[in-house]
């Protein structure tokens, strides 16, 4: 997400040359390199300790777990003296508490995922040893969250957990003291409400959420390295953890199901369980592992210990779609929508306006954003993003048992459109603040983000480049500079690009497109590219009412209230003269007292 200086200045209307230049700028810093891990403050286990395995800074799980299960003092030894990482499993005297960890100096561990604690004292002592560690089994807390997101009941979360730490139905039905018909139905009945095949499956999404949110792509290098694996024994590994039989995997690497029976059985032997469902959850901690020391270029933060609520509502056709609800349950249920950049966090200067005037926020993530899944089948420019978005939404009002509510949206505009053609009995009173209109209907093109808005008008294709590179780069620090550069020009955005909240708020609802989830993005930016500039009127919109800027970054004001003045034709409109693009940040009472002054529905 960097410029030269030539492209920060530009100030003129954009021409090819500066499309040209741009591009090839973008081009030329495209590397290879791998997107970034996001994990749960409370399941980073990571400590630096001395070559005798006194711990000199820790994490809060790292202080939880057994001294002996993570440090090997002839290992440490090794690589104090300088020879290489190292990676071992620890066993517990014939006990399924098998713990995977990393060593590795401070010195090399730029790129590991640590927390700040962790990190800081590596750089002070870059001789010492860090140490990563990631028995999921042993964290409770991350695990009942994970559970409490896919909405297991409290006997289902008790058997699904004892499963996880046993590795079997039977030995979790005796450790909790329950008889194996109860426990086994209470798996079934957790395994239909997560869209769970087999049981593998269910162990594998609990933990892989326990540990946050982890890019797609396979450790299948950490099994071999922890295990000995071969590749065939990795691939087949992974298949048998997410939930495939046998037949199955073998079908879908071309084997014989003789030659996948005889490769998984290796398998057990090597990682030391007796069970598909004890695979999983060390395939899953595995591949955490793997992110964690994985060089990514850089950090993206660590999930504050209930910062975020999460609740995941499946499609009838397949899918999750993540919700957050922040309460009071007892308050008027309002839908912050986030803009086509950030995801589902709503800013916390926005929450307690809207909670202190008796709302109950809750923020839904589009699909292919933050923790929704992109919908099947559907291709950039060959679907309307917004209406599959509007779906969702329903089927989300549905789970939540509410007839209506209230709508605040900070971009994203389009789908709310889409949400009132597709139930507009559901919505109340809606504002609308900064709706971008289609590329087309938008004349604005200077400085850096301008350059990006011809680009994509002329060649959507670009989106795609664009989003992979943007996600490589989102670190706090350059989002804070970017942030800072892109609001130029608007004093109001310029002071809230200040802000130490607002900056962190912003931070925490993009982090996520950096670990390669940006599908949603690119739907809707090439929608954009493509939309052109008319849209039929649409009625019964008395009670909405748009806010726009007066020192909006992106757009020009006027053009914007005109786009949308011809197309909500009853609506209200306010022109903010001390508002621009980060309204709903910086002014968020403003954004309150609209909504409360609407026209009642």
């Amino acid at each position: 997400m960097e410029f030269g200086s030539d492209a920060d200045r530009l100030a003129s209307p954009v021409v090819e040359s500066d499309i040209r230049e741009t591009l090839l700028e973008i081009g030329a810093s495209l590397t290879e390199g791998d997107p970034k891990p996001l994990f749960h403050e409370d399941s980073l286990a990571a400590a630096l300790v001395d070559r005798k395995g006194r711990v000199l800074a820790a994490s809060e799980a790292f202080t939880t777990l057994r001294p002996e299960l993570v440090l090997d003092p002839a290992l440490l030894a090794r690589v104090a003296d300088g020879r290489g990482e190292a990676l071992f499993e620890r066993v517990d005297a014939g006990l399924p508490e098998m713990t995977l960890c990393a060593y590795a100096q401070a010195s090399f561990t730029d790129g590991w995922s640590l927390p700040p604690s962790v990190r800081a004292a590596a750089a002070e002592a870059p001789s010492q040893i860090v140490v990563l560690a990631s028995p999921a089994h042993q964290f409770q807390r991350p695990l009942e969250t994970a559970c409490a997101a896919f909405g297991l009941t409290g006997l289902q979360t008790r058997v699904a957990l004892e499963t996880i730490r046993t590795g079997g139905v039977r030995t979790a039905a005796e450790k909790l003291e329950i008889s194996y018909h109860t426990a086994r139905e209470a798996l079934a009945d957790a395994m239909t409400r997560m869209r769970a095949p087999r049981l593998p499956a269910l162990v594998r999404r609990l933990v892989s959420l326990a540990f946050g949110v982890l890019p797609d792509a396979e450790g299948a290098d950490i099994l071999g390295d922890a295990w000995g694996l071969s590749p065939r024994q990795a691939a087949i590994a992974a298949l048998i953890a997410d939930g495939m039989t046998r037949a199955e995997a073998a079908k879908a690497l071309g084997l014989g199901e003789a030659v996948v029976k005889r490769e998984l059985n290796e398998v057990y032997g090597l990682l030391q369980v007796g069970s598909a469902a004890s695979l999983a959850r060390k395939v899953a901690e595995a591949n955490a592992l793997n992110w964690m020391m994985r060089s990514t270029g850089g950090d993206i933060g660590v999930i504050e210990a209930g910062a975020e609520p999460l609740r995941l509502i499946h499609r009838p056709g397949g899918g999750r779609i993540a919700v957050s609800d922040y309460g009071p349950s007892s308050g008027r249920p309002v839908l912050v929508v986030h803009s086509s950049m950030t995801s589902r966090v709503v800013a916390r200067g926005l929450r307690r306006a809207l909670q202190a005037a008796g709302f109950r926020p809750i923020s839904i993530d589009r699909p292919g954003f933050g923790l929704t899944d992109e919908i099947e089948g559907l291709r950039p420019g060959l679907h309307d993003p917004f209406v599959s978005a509007a779906t969702d939404a329903v089927l989300v009002l549905d789970a939540l048992k509410l007839e209506t509510i209230d709508i605040v949206a900070r971009g994203g505009a389009q789908f709310v459109v889409a949400l009132h053609e597709l139930a507009p009995a559901r919505l109340n009173r809606t504002v609308l603040v900064n709706p971008d209109p289609p590329t087309e209907a938008s004349a604005r093109r200077t400085g850096p983000i301008g350059v990006l808005k011809e680009a994509f008008s002329k060649n959507p294709a670009m989106v795609r480049v664009w989003a992979s590179l943007a996600g490589r780069q989102l670190t706090y620090t350059r989002v804070a500079r970017i942030l800072e550069r892109a609001m130029q020009g608007s004093p109001p955005d310029e002071a809230a690009a200040r802000d130490p909240e607002i900056v962190q708020d912003y931070f925490r609802a993009v982090r996520t497109f950096a670990t390669g989830r940006h599908a949603g993005y690119i739907n809707e930016q090439v929608d954009f590219a493509r939309r052109g500039r008319e849209q039929a009127p649409i009625g019964g919109t008395s009670n909405w009412l748009v806010m726009v800027g007066a020192h909006d970054t992106l757009h020009e004001p006027q053009e914007v209230m005109a786009y949308w003045r011809a197309i909500l034709v009853d609506a209200q409109f306010q022109l903010v003269e001390d508002g621009g693009r980060l309204l709903t940040l910086s002014r968020p009472h403003y954004v309150v007292e609209g909504l409360l002054h609407a026209r009642p529905a």
